[in-house]
């Protein structure tokens, strides 16, 4: 009888051990949840100063920008699902800008499949057909798996959304548009962009999503910021009053 109660009390120790253990490592996974949307949410001045190197690199000989709006591009492929899911923050973030920001996208070509989504990008912006065809592709890609490897198979995906196949494939292989690809290729050079998405600020810095999405917004932010207040103060040093 005597064993019979001590072998209780062991498989119930055993019951309470194994019991305690999984509440830890469930508070354990709350903690972590909670603290990583922290980390996402809580504003720059609290999260630490930006640092050069890890929240973005500074590009090697940067060329001079022209006065105007600070340029900001979005290094991206239709192939890449973190390019899909940066869509929604980023256009977000582009409502919120003025016109002294000026944005645009700059498709990555590593691969034959990725330079046919690109050139078949730059074939849209090109027809005026990119806004009833962007987030379509990324769709089409992610969700549906629907593969693009072919100029053909694209422009029978658009077809009758904004461009005619005709008119995709006339534009496609168009001289403009082989002109525009080798600016393209230039541009990936020039920026030594290895990764997607990135974004390139004011031609000088290349800003990652290490942190994730809404720290890398904000490291542009605070980057367009930065070339804005040097901005002003080159105008004031140059004015006659100064």
């Amino acid at each position: 009888m005597a064993n019979k109660r001590s072998r209780s009390k062991t498989k119930d120790q055993q019951v309470t051990r194994v019991r305690n253990t999984i509440i830890a490592v469930l508070a354990l996974i709350v903690l972590v949840i909670v603290g990583f949307g922290m980390y996402v949410t809580t504003p720059l001045s609290e999260r630490g100063e930006i640092v050069a190197g890890e929240d973005y690199t500074v590009v090697d000989n940067p060329r001079p920008t022209r006065p105007g709006p600070i340029q900001v591009a979005e290094f991206f492929s239709y192939a890449c699902v973190h390019c899909k899911d940066f869509e929604p923050a980023l256009e977000d973030w582009l409502a919120s800008q003025g016109e002294d920001v000026a944005f645009k996208r700059v498709p990555v070509t590593w691969s034959p499949a990725q330079t046919v989504l690109a050139q078949a990008y730059v074939t849209l912006e090109a027809t005026d057909a990119l806004d009833a065809n962007h987030g379509r592709i990324f769709r089409a890609i992610h969700d549906a798996r629907k593969q693009f490897l072919t100029p053909e198979s694209v422009a029978e995906y658009v077809d009758g959304r904004g461009v005619s196949k005709q008119e995709f494939m006339r534009e496609f292989n168009s001289p403009r548009t082989r002109e525009q690809m080798r600016e393209v290729e230039r541009q990936l050079q020039r920026y030594r962009v290895n990764a997607t998405p990135s974004v390139v600020v004011a031609g000088k810095y290349v800003v990652g999503m290490q942190g994730g999405p809404a720290r890398a917004l904000q490291v542009v932010d605070h980057l367009i910021a930065q070339e804005k207040a040097d901005g002003a103060a080159g105008a004031a040093t140059e004015s006659p009053g100064s």
